[in-house]
């Protein structure tokens, strides 16, 4: 039996990142092992890369990684450089990202088990599952960090010089998590109003509290997000001013039976402009 010393076993605060890849089993089924295994190694490549440029510790991997960071700062820089690599090399794939900040047990294994190809690295402690859950239900167009990430991230008293100033960040909801006692505040973090929509639920994660949609302020729109924002507008405005427009017209029961379009939806016309005479006449 191998024994651990106290020495080997640090505890510490960390921003525990996991890493997924989205539909790994059905990508390596329909384009083969070979050529899976192509794509997976350069995904680890750049991966490890930006771990390793951030800071971070990889403590595990298979179809994603665990790994930790000293800072929810150096978490969230590198999970955007990640995220960006995969779309500026148009990796065939996208990935799930899922931050928690937590006290961590770090155990170092052995060195006997190390030459044995164990992992030098382990984490232990529930922030570690809180962080799995967290990433378990993250869209493939944004980053999720759990509260106590993100109240970490808000205790902050300077920029981090690799996190873009537009970055956006959004309370999608109170999620329960199977195996965790307590419900957990998940924020969103991305660039755009789509990227911080509430996720689905997952099987291991449910939606239990939270607005159905979340609405960035005018200031923060792309163009794109603007266009749509003044045609909604205009289309809304549009409709109100031919109701005003038509509403003598539709208020009028004979005007309506001439023309054939005395239909029942039209009838709250008549019943407002009763209303609008008797409050006039009294």
């Amino acid at each position: 039996m191998t024994h651990i010393e106290d020495k080997d076993i640090v505890e510490a605060e960390i921003a525990i990142v996991l890493t997924d890849i989205i539909g790994s089993t059905k990508f390596v089924e329909k384009n083969g092992n070979r050529f899976a295994a192509k794509w997976f190694k350069v995904h680890d490549r750049y991966c490890i890369s930006q771990i390793t440029k951030h800071n971070g510790v990889l403590c595990d991997a298979s179809d994603g990684f665990l790994m930790y960071f000293g800072t929810v700062q150096d978490a969230i820089a590198f999970s955007i450089d990640y995220k960006r690599a995969l779309k500026k090399h148009k990796f065939p794939f996208k990935s799930r990202v899922g931050i928690h900040w937590d006290t961590m047990l770090i155990v170092k294994t052995p060195e006997n088990l190390v030459r044995a190809n164990h992992k030098r690295i382990s984490l232990e402690g529930i922030g570690k599952n809180i962080a799995a859950r967290t990433m378990s239900i993250c869209a493939d167009n944004q980053i999720l960090i759990s509260y106590n990430a993100y109240q970490k991230y808000k205790q902050r008293t300077s920029s981090h010089r690799m996190i873009p100033n537009n970055t956006l960040i959004a309370c999608v909801g109170l999620y329960s998590f199977k195996g965790v006692k307590n419900p957990e505040q998940i924020y969103a973090i991305g660039f755009e109003q789509a990227h911080l929509q509430p996720p689905p639920d997952g099987e291991k994660a449910k939606r239990i509290a939270g607005k159905n949609k979340i609405k960035t302020r005018l200031r923060n729109k792309k163009i794109k997000e603007l266009i749509l924002w003044f045609l909604n507008k205009l289309c809304f405005l549009s409709v109100v001013y031919t109701l005003i427009i038509l509403a003598p017209f539709l208020a009028n029961s004979e005007a309506k039976k001439f023309w054939g379009v005395d239909f029942a939806v039209f009838k709250p016309f008549e019943y407002i402009k009763a209303l609008y005479l008797f409050v006039i006449g009294g």
